[in-house]
């Protein structure tokens, strides 16, 4: 985790600090000195409980902001799952950027009212839906952010079986078996581990909502 100085120079350079693949932004516990705006790539926050349990709280995919709201100290661990770019901005310096650069302070405003959002909906699915339907709802939101929502798009796949389980409150077998299962009904393909084909867009988007609907 780099220091604020660090940072601010960082901040300063312009274009954006790259990161590669499996690196580290920052631990949780880590002074919260910096917001990162996500230029390209994506990021995986997550939370090791004291008995070893983890929950991958999020994915951070471009035009997202990362440690936002964390107060003092970030709450959760963060770091690549692809090679990335992000742009740093110290958090004395974020006034200032505020005023040049005003639709960040939009940006900021509607995360949090979508956090707000998201973390209703993660309660939801949590503790309301199937297996099945918890992995079509996933599939389905990645889809619509990186901008393939359509038949026949390819999307990529950037976290492993583990972070799909950890991320839904289920086990890896199941997250496997139950793409199988979306595989063998043609709502999506699987041609490797690092994407998904969508299929059939309707039927993936009613199993997000209600299994009973795909046959």
């Amino acid at each position: 985790m780099p220091g604020s100085k660090d940072v601010e120079r960082t901040f300063a350079a312009g274009p954006g600090r790259v990161i590669g693949a499996t690196t580290v932004l920052f631990h949780e516990g880590d002074r919260a000195d910096a917001l990162y705006e996500v230029v390209s790539g994506v990021f995986r926050a997550t939370k090791v409980f004291q008995d070893g349990r983890r929950q991958v709280v999020a994915f951070a995919y471009p035009g997202d902001v990362i440690g936002f709201g964390h107060g003092d100290a970030y709450r959760f661990d963060c770091d690549a799952l692809t090679p990335a770019r992000v742009q740093v901005t110290a958090r004395g310096e974020i006034g200032r950027v505020m005023r040049s650069r005003p639709e960040l302070g939009e940006k900021l405003l509607a995360m949090a009212a979508g956090e707000v959002a998201s973390m209703h909906e993660l309660s939801v699915l949590l503790c309301r839906k199937s297996a099945v339907e918890r992995i079509a709802g996933f599939l389905l939101s990645l889809a619509g952010r990186t901008g393939k929502l359509g038949n026949e798009q390819r999307v990529s796949l950037p976290m492993c079986r583990a972070d799909i389980a950890d991320h839904l409150g289920l086990t890896i077998e199941t997250v496997s078996r139950n793409l199988t299962k979306l595989k063998v009904r043609n709502i999506i393909d699987l041609p490797d581990r690092g994407s998904f084909i969508l299929r059939d867009l309707d039927r993936l988007s009613a199993l997000a909502e209600c299994e009973s609907v795909v046959h």
